[in-house]
């Protein structure tokens, strides 16, 4: 029985999640998703979602949490 997710495991995870919340975040203020997405990189920095690290996609939904 496995119980350690690989790295690419976890990084899938992290984006559903991710975009999961940028969707919600989209019904709530009607931004588009690419602007949600820029602004959260433009505040955390790092690459696009796709070939961001853990860490940079763990910052990006602590700070996607923040905004109300």
């Amino acid at each position: 029985e496995r119980t350690q997710l690989t790295v690419r495991e976890q990084l899938n995870g992290l984006r559903k999640e991710l975009n999961t919340l940028v969707a919600l975040y989209n019904h709530r203020t009607k931004k588009p998703h690419g602007m949600i997405h820029n602004e959260l990189r433009k505040t955390c920095g790092g690459p696009p979602t796709a070939m961001a690290s853990i860490e940079q996609l763990e910052e990006r939904i602590a700070t996607l949490r923040s905004w109300r």
